[in-house]
């Protein structure tokens, strides 16, 4: 037959359950690339667009206050939509321009 616990292990056993509990509602679930594009307006962005010598993802994301990551995917999906051309590429950088 087991032995009785004590009163303090009965304790313990409680104080450890309590701070897994607390670490469990705590804990909060991220989502990994799961930025989303801004609501930017079509005529707000291409009037930037237009202003903008070289079209770069640093520079968008400083005119639209957004992660550089973001601007990526955004001037990405310009180009797929043939809004925008690559004019030059090296290994960190990517320019844009207006298309025709």
């Amino acid at each position: 037959m087991p032995q009785k616990r004590s009163l303090r292990q009965i304790e313990r056993q409680q104080r450890r359950r309590d701070t897994q509990e607390k670490k469990e509602s705590a804990r909060v679930e991220k989502t990994i690339g799961s930025l989303d594009i801004p609501d930017v307006s079509r005529e707000e962005l291409m009037e930037q667009l237009k202003r903008m010598r070289a079209i770069t993802p640093t520079g968008l994301a400083t005119q639209f206050n957004i992660k550089v990551s973001v601007a990526k995917r955004l001037l990405e999906e310009l180009r797929k939509a043939r809004v925008i051309d690559m004019v030059s590429r090296s290994h960190n950088l990517k320019v844009y321009a207006l298309a025709g």
